[in-house]
């Protein structure tokens, strides 16, 4: 079976379609949360111990949806995080890392996700130096608080450059990147020619290229 497939068998009921929004939390850090993961964390390892396949699903449907929110907060396109998300369960899989994870899977799945995005934001934005710096950090130092602030200081600073364009540059920014609208659509939607969204979507891209240069 290939390897996206693995990730693929959950039902369509259970994969029912939740709202990605850039403002969705990243995890909830209470004790009673943390206590509830143990348990997860337990329940999943007992499933690798039956079959590695069974022990996927699992931690597929147990993190998909929070990981999606994760990493839309970073990339501000739906279908892009969703894309990384699966990236990083299908390397998962391929590398068989779910036989060297010490630390629980939530941490190491969350710090993938972290990494990808930051990786597809270093290839967007090439001379974004803090966040390449960031992306490359491994280990345990990606559970440093230092490191978490970090990711929500440049997720903050993204929401307020989006926030900051203007109205209609904004709307097609969001309805291309997070909706994942095609320009011709875009354009008859707002009443708009393709050349004027494609516009937009560029001021879009520089303004926000401009804003986290050099952002800590």
């Amino acid at each position: 079976m290939p390897q996206q497939d693995k990730f693929n068998n959950i039902t369509e009921k259970e994969k029912a379609p939740h709202e990605l929004t850039p403002l969705s939390k990243v995890e909830d850090t209470t004790d009673s949360a943390q206590v509830l993961a143990l348990d997860d964390e337990y329940f999943i390892r007992r499933a690798f111990e039956r079959a590695p396949t069974e022990g996927c699903e699992l931690l597929f449907k147990h993190y998909h949806r929070g990981l999606c929110n994760h990493a839309v907060r970073f990339v501000y396109s739906k279908q892009i995080a969703e894309d990384l998300v699966s990236d990083v369960f299908c390397r998962f899989w391929k590398n068989k890392s779910y036989e060297t994870v010490k630390s629980s899977y939530r941490h190491y799945l969350y710090r993938s996700v972290r990494n990808e995005a930051m990786s597809y934001l270093r290839a967007e934005f090439k001379d974004m130096e803090s966040i390449e710096n960031a992306a490359n950090t491994e280990g345990v130092a990606s559970y440093e608080p230092d490191y978490i602030t970090q990711f929500e200081e440049i997720s903050k600073r993204l929401k307020e450059l989006v926030e900051a364009l203007p109205p209609q540059c904004r709307k097609a920014f969001l309805m291309s990147r997070f909706e994942g609208k095609k320009y011709q659509v875009i354009a008859t939607e707002l009443s708009l020619s393709v050349k004027t969204v494609e516009a937009h979507i560029s001021l879009a891209l520089q303004r926000i290229k401009k804003g986290l240069q050099g952002y800590v």
